[in-house]
């Protein structure tokens, strides 16, 4: 069986009988294994290879016109490698899965017509994946999905899965959290979804900031401290989970939690231009226990956060609620291309992982000045040319 990175003995051995020198037909794939939205294309084909009996680079020999480079015949590993296609490439598969091209274009985010090589024949190319946080794929849930199934993270580094029961991170090549031990992590999941149905992105983009916040929080020992490591010990940190990976999902109960009260100041700095800032830190500190929140080191990171949500001299634009909580919002948040938990990005750009006082690397454009570069460059800095920008 295919775990994302090998095939078991018994499988290799199955798959080296049916190695032959003879083209792959669709016969030669009598199983289809479901599709999965949002998978990885090396994803699909090393389940598609693995269910069939034959080895990963069969299957993409057969996709490509010519003699196959040698390093791409060696088989995938999805959690470090895509498979790119050609538009011919994507019509010789289609045949040999039997399926529609535009059903496997809209489950395989790869197939995208802007992800496809730039080749006039059938050619497969196999790319390793960016370190960058964000770029790397997540391993699908196997208790929602087909174990072994890699998902795009599109930008994303860590989310929960929809049971409630795992979390998801690209970092370090990808894993999975088993999160049963702590049900408040599936309550904030379902806090969360409340928050994004009755805001819409906004609601999400809040939860996005007040993770940012946590997690500064975290990296600064600065709040609690006691039960986030409680919390890490139930989740059995140790040589194969690290306590900077499960802190992500850790401090996500606080997150929901937070973004709540930051919620209660969008709706204080759009009615009154007048809204204080220290009163709305002061409740924080209340609700949270935590009086440093209000003049204390806690309170850094929300002051970044004030310094972007100012109160606001008029009522923002739009017919719908979910319209003018969005557009309340400062320009550092890019509206999502789809709904869900972490789909909205956080006005808030330090690097997890990164140092959080101190700028990593100066931006070429802004020199750090702007906000959305002030610890690392951003694709969005404002002063970068309008023909470089990325959304």
């Amino acid at each position: 069986m295919w775990n994302g990175l090998h095939m078991t003995q018994g499988t290799k051995g199955a798959a080296k009988a049916r190695t032959t020198s003879k083209p792959l037909k669709k016969a030669d794939l009598p199983i289809r294994v479901p599709l999965i939205h949002g998978e990885t294309t090396a994803s699909y084909l090393a389940r598609t290879a693995a269910a069939n009996g034959i080895e990963a680079g069969q299957l993409l020999k057969a996709l490509h016109q010519g003699r196959l480079p040698r390093a791409t015949f060696a088989p995938p590993r999805p959690n470090l490698e895509e498979a790119r296609l050609s538009p011919e490439a994507v019509a010789r598969l289609a045949v040999l899965v039997e399926r529609d091209e535009d059903q496997l274009r809209r489950a395989l985010p790869g197939l995208h017509p802007s992800k496809l090589l730039a080749a006039a024949g059938a050619e497969v190319r196999v790319t390793a994946w960016s370190d960058e946080p964000g770029e790397g794929p997540l391993k699908a849930c196997p208790l929602c999905l087909e174990d072994g199934a890699w998902l795009v993270a599109s930008g994303h580094r860590w989310r929960p899965c929809a049971c409630g029961r795992r979390w998801q991170c690209g970092d370090d090549h990808g894993y999975l959290i088993d999160t049963t031990p702590l049900p408040e992590i599936g309550r904030a999941l379902q806090q969360h979804r409340a928050f994004d149905h009755r805001l819409g992105p906004a609601g999400d983009a809040l939860v996005a900031d007040a993770h940012q916040v946590t997690l500064w929080w975290w990296v600064s020992k600065q709040f609690a401290r006691d039960l986030w490591r409680q919390r890490e010990d139930e989740l059995g940190v140790g040589p194969r989970l690290r306590r900077r990976q499960a802190a992500p999902a850790v401090v996500y109960p606080e997150a929901v939690r937070l973004a709540a009260a930051m919620n209660d100041w969008e709706t204080s700095r759009a009615a009154s231009p007048d809204a204080s800032a220290r009163d709305w830190l002061a409740d924080v500190a209340d609700r949270f226990k935590q009086p440093g929140v209000v003049d204390g080191r806690e309170s850094q990171p929300l002051r970044y956060w004030l310094d972007l949500h100012t109160p606001q001299p008029a009522r923002p634009a739009g017919r719908r609620m979910t319209e003018r909580r969005w557009n309340l919002l400062p320009g550092l948040h890019h509206r999502p291309a789809e709904h869900g938990p972490f789909q909205a990005n956080s006005c808030l750009r330090w690097v997890y992982g990164l140092p959080l006082t101190s700028v990593t690397e100066v931006c070429p454009y802004c020199g750090a000045n702007a906000p959305t570069c002030r610890w690392v460059p951003s694709p969005d800095c404002p002063e970068r040319p309008a023909e470089d920008q990325h959304p």
